[in-house]
């Protein structure tokens, strides 16, 4: 397909999922908008939010107020029932603040999110967003699994504008350090959720991403280095028929990637 041609595909996709659909691709290096549908509209994010946060937490090793190297504590009593990093065979009784911050990413542990969010504060998270990230559609209002807070108005919310420009920066190495914008690539590039994006691509490629799931909702956000072409790219699915792991909102992320790949690769 002609990129135009892809455009008018993409519309199509979107537009025929039985789901509410935004999507939003830039160029990394010019920051061209290569394609977009609904990309400012403000949806539950799911653990997408997670990349933010990451970058909150290096924003704060930066300034020297935490150190990835510093142990903290972790009670038994905030630890999930959905960890698979916090069970009986690797508990200890701290951890490191890289540890907690790679198995957010990595295994997108609720658990290390949340001892995250009650080191930092929402205050510290959501100024970092607004401020140095300059995202416009993305705040951090609830830890994870919190649905009494999520039934009471209080959502993580973000846009694939905004998760696309999380990416930019980082690829553009305009925030934190660049030793730091390292440190998050190295962890989204590890990430180990392959059924959004990766589902129906054949070949190695690198990605750096974070996907998010709840019940109806499936998000792939990320950064792509093809052969020829670098690019960000965000779908982000709402309101659709897969409850949490089922996969008919990961098909379309995937089917959509795929066309994606093979017309800029």
């Amino acid at each position: 397909m002609t990129t135009m041609e892809l455009d008018r595909w993409l519309r199509d996709e979107l537009v025929g999922f039985p789901c509410r659909c935004a999507l939003h691709m830039t160029d990394a290096d010019t920051g061209e908008v290569l394609h977009s549908f609904h990309a400012d509209t403000v949806v539950t994010s799911a653990s997408t939010i997670k990349t933010p946060v990451l970058l909150a937490a290096l924003e704060q090793v930066r300034l020297g107020r935490l150190d990835l190297s510093a142990s903290l504590p972790l009670e038994a009593s905030v630890i999930l029932p959905d960890s698979e990093v916090f069970e009986p065979e690797n508990l200890r009784e701290s951890y490191t603040l890289w540890e907690y911050l790679y198995w957010m990413i990595v295994e997108s542990d609720n658990t290390a999110t949340n001892v995250i969010l009650d080191l930092l504060g929402f205050d510290v998270i959501n100024d970092y967003i607004t401020g140095p990230l300059g995202l416009t559609g993305t705040a951090c209002h609830r830890k994870m699994l919190d649905f009494a807070a999520q039934a009471a108005g209080r959502d993580n919310v973000t846009t694939a504008a905004d998760q696309c420009r999380v990416y930019e920066l980082l690829y553009r190495k305009a925030i934190l350090t660049p030793a730091l914008v390292e440190v998050a690539l190295d962890m989204l590039t590890r990430q180990r959720c392959m059924d959004g994006f990766l589902r129906y691509i054949p070949y190695p490629l690198t990605l750096a991403h974070k996907t998010g799931g709840l019940d109806h909702v499936d998000h792939d956000a990320g950064l792509f280095w093809l052969e020829n072409r670098r690019f960000t790219l965000a779908i982000l699915t709402w309101d659709g028929p897969a409850l949490d792991e089922q996969p008919q909102q990961k098909r379309l992320i995937g089917k959509l990637t795929r066309a994606i790949c093979e017309t800029y690769r």
